[in-house]
């Protein structure tokens, strides 16, 4: 049920988001023609060309980019009030976005998966979205409201948000098959060797001993597919999860270098703003994620 309803701001967000309107007219169960139509008496309203259409394809007006930012900021304000109203009758539903950083699937002490299934389980219409960042992007978009839940290993706590202690993340020192220190023995490789190679740096958390750290990174990445990718090159070391290493079967691909010494742990937060845990989803959420790491950890 939509109490609060725009159908030309959704129309508009739609079009914005399926990149125009061909992809459209299947995301909104309308013609193109139609979509046409909102869009021309949005403009009309509006006073302005909100986007280009036509043989040039479609694009967003310099207007229409800031009409598009904030038509979904209003979208997503009226869905959570829909289900703070609805939730009045004691109803699951509204918006549950859910912000995460990448490749938590395989940590097992933290079994995500567990936690949706256990609240998917229960009678429930709420919309999910989950969101893939940085913790810096994650912790921004709480702070907006773009996000209801967060879950990282957020290093900067900020005094507006919510945390709680999840569970430990262990990250190792990796070379690829084809680095010189790949088959060079144990016995040979300390931190001044390890130091005079590369390595590969995320750029939202430097998992590396300050001996090792480059004030000049020769490589950058966002994520850890990108941080294996470049291990594997053979040009640059770099710490991965241990999870993330064991799951992706390497068959010899990765060798872990001096792990007596060059270990680090992440420590793993749910964060939310106060003013969300008022919603039934997010509370029910936020149970059955301390629920599903509680669980584990008895394992």
């Amino acid at each position: 049920m939509k109490l609060l309803r725009n159908t030309l701001l959704e129309t508009f967000v739609a079009v914005v988001d399926c990149g125009g309107f061909t992809d459209a007219q299947y995301a909104l169960g309308i013609t193109q023609s139609a979509i046409s139509i909102r869009i021309r008496d949005l403009e009309a309203a509006l006073g302005y060309r909100v986007c280009e259409r036509g043989r040039g394809g479609f694009r967003l007006t310099e207007r229409g980019e800031i009409a598009y930012g904030k038509a979904r900021d209003i979208l997503r304000s009226a869905r959570d009030f829909d289900a703070e109203l609805l939730e009045l009758r004691d109803a699951t539903t509204g918006d549950l976005r859910i912000g995460v950083v990448d490749a938590v699937n395989t940590l097992a002490d933290l079994s995500l998966e567990k936690a949706l299934k256990r609240f998917l389980d229960r009678p429930n219409d709420v919309r999910l979205e989950v969101v893939v960042a940085s913790p810096t992007e994650l912790t921004q978009q709480l702070i907006t409201g773009e996000l209801h839940v967060a879950i990282a290993p957020f290093r900067n706590q900020v005094a507006d948000l919510k945390y709680t202690e999840l569970c430990q993340e262990e990250h190792r020192l990796y070379c690829g098959r084809d680095h010189p220190l790949f088959d060079l023995p144990n016995d040979k490789i300390d931190i001044n060797i390890i130091s005079g190679y590369h390595i590969c740096q995320r750029s939202y958390s430097h998992l590396v001993s300050p001996e090792l750290q480059s004030t000049d990174p020769k490589a950058v990445v966002a994520n850890m597919e990108a941080m294996a990718t470049l291990i594997e090159t053979g040009h640059y070391l770099g710490p991965l999860p241990v999870h993330f290493v064991e799951a992706r079967a390497q068959n010899g691909k990765l060798r872990e270098l001096a792990p007596d010494r060059l270990h680090w742990t992440s420590t793993f937060y749910l964060a939310t703003r106060p003013t969300n845990l008022h919603r039934r989803a997010v509370e029910l959420f936020v149970e059955d994620v301390i629920w599903a790491c509680g669980a584990d950890a008895e394992r």
